[in-house]
């Protein structure tokens, strides 16, 4: 997917961290150096990481919609967000053409991270057809999208600098990075928490926004302070 690859981390303190411990790591790739990597990056997104994010709000459209599927049926769905045109699509078209309204077309970074955690969502869900949405409840598919937010984040945030200490190993250990991060946040993130923060299966910006926060809190926390 098309996740920019050429940003930097902030030069912010907990930022700074965090590129500190990623170099350590690039250098010497321990299990240590690995978790002290997760939790510089968890204490970094905890701290400012997506405070101003687009990715909350397009999250939370996207859940919505599917929300919808389940409660009002798919053609209604489409209506409410003015896009009766894509009914006449074929499954994979449609769902490609719902994953870029929801990202806006790319316009932004956070689109464009948008749009590889939906794709990503939809694969490991199974989801092949716009209608087997709404066989997913909402706190699962909110889930899921924060999860993939972790691990498409930190390759945007961290690749560059990869790549320029370790070209030949660069893929490799972006991807064990974000196996790492993925696994333990989606461990962290159990149904009996989503249930406390969401019971009601709501698909809120405040409640995503709520999600993301506690999933890198406890990232952080599992890692140790």
């Amino acid at each position: 997917m098309g996740t920019s690859k050429g940003y930097i981390a902030p030069s912010t303190p907990h930022w700074s961290q965090a590129k500190r411990q990623l170099t350590s790591y690039i250098g010497n790739q321990t299990t240590d150096n690995c978790r002290n990597v997760a939790r510089k990056y968890a204490n970094a997104m905890s701290t400012e990481g997506f405070d101003n994010s687009r990715v909350v709000m397009n999250f939370s459209s996207f859940a919505r919609f599917a929300s919808s599927t389940r409660s009002v049926g798919y053609k209604e769905a489409l209506e409410k967000i003015g896009r009766n045109d894509i009914l006449d699509m074929n499954s994979e078209d449609a769902l490609n053409e719902l994953m870029h309204y929801f990202a806006n077309d790319c316009i932004t970074i956070d689109d464009k991270i948008t749009l590889d955690c939906i794709s990503a969502t939809l694969s490991i869900l199974e989801i092949v057809d716009p209608e087997d949405l709404k066989n997913i409840e909402t706190n699962t598919l909110i889930k899921e999208l924060v999860c993939q937010f972790a691990k498409f984040k930190f390759a945007q945030l961290f690749d560059k600098q990869i790549r320029n200490k370790d070209p030949l190993k660069a893929d490799k250990i972006v991807l064990d990075m974000q196996s790492y991060i993925y696994y333990t946040m989606k461990n962290s993130l159990t149904d009996e928490l989503l249930s406390s923060i969401n019971p009601q299966n709501l698909a809120e910006e405040k409640i995503v926004k709520e999600i993301i926060e506690e999933a890198f809190k406890l990232m952080k926390e599992f890692y140790g302070e």
